[in-house]
């Protein structure tokens, strides 16, 4: 997705997760924390939710990266934050707005998160990502999921014509999943690119992901070096977005 806002965006979800190794002291601070939480993010996120796994004991939700609890902007809605004894994410859907609303809300979590946990600072965290999920309506049962790709998307993934010959399989793909990953730089880590036929409010769609992570020794001190590694990670799935969709696809988005 990129920063501008599109009046007809294909975002299913934004995501901003953070992990942490669990800790073999089993965590005593954590029963603590959404209390904290909730209080310092009171304005934004007034109401608590507790998710289906909030009754597993916490050192296993720590070795599973169980999400425990929410604390939603309004009931049953987006945006919201989410916390576990080892994982921290902040979530938008359709409202998502890079400039005017999610950056901002993203950075306020995430120094809320510290100040109710002071003693993160002392936790490495294992990995921070940011992830775009993008569904775009395409009847790909019908069509030719690889021809729109080749012709919207301008990504072309070919079979040799003679896989199929004589073989009684149908050279229209029944389905779809392709990952690429790829080295980064700023910030250190790794981009990954998936095209997948899947749906979307009950249609069929080609689902469209981008996620940019920094694991282990490639990411940085947190909170201070927060901000820099969010505005590195979001220039590359944005890039990636309007570059790919660059043409009708775009102008559809923009709604012309």
């Amino acid at each position: 997705m990129c920063a501008r806002r599109l009046a007809k965006a294909p975002l299913v979800e934004v995501i901003v997760e953070i992990r942490w190794l669990p800790r073999p002291d089993g965590d005593p601070g954590y029963s603590l924390l959404v209390g904290r939480l909730a209080d310092l993010l009171r304005n934004q996120y007034p109401v608590y939710e507790p998710t289906p796994h909030a009754d597993v004991p916490a050192t296993m939700a720590a070795q599973m990266y169980l999400v425990q609890h929410r604390l939603r902007a309004r009931k049953e809605g987006w945006p919201l934050v989410q916390v576990g004894p080892s994982v921290f994410t902040i979530n938008e859907t359709e409202a998502y707005d890079w400039e005017g609303d999610f950056r901002a809300r993203v950075i306020k979590a995430m120094q809320a998160y510290y100040e109710a946990r002071p003693e993160a600072r002392g936790m490495r965290p294992q990995s921070i990502l940011l992830r775009y999920i993008d569904a775009i309506e395409l009847p790909w049962t019908r069509e030719s999921i690889l021809g729109f790709m080749r012709k919207e998307l301008k990504t072309e993934i070919e079979l040799p014509p003679a896989l199929f010959d004589g073989t009684r399989v149908d050279a229209l793909p029944a389905g779809l999943d392709f990952r690429v990953s790829f080295k980064t730089q700023s910030p250190k880590g790794m981009a990954h690119l998936r095209f997948a036929s899947g749906q979307s409010h009950e249609k069929d769609a080609l689902i469209l992901e981008t996620m940019v992570q920094s694991a282990d020794e490639d990411v940085p001190e947190l909170p201070g070096a927060f901000e820099g590694w969010l505005e590195d990670a979001h220039r590359i799935p944005s890039t990636w977005f309007e570059r790919l969709t660059e043409g009708n696809l775009y102008r559809r988005f923009q709604g012309g």
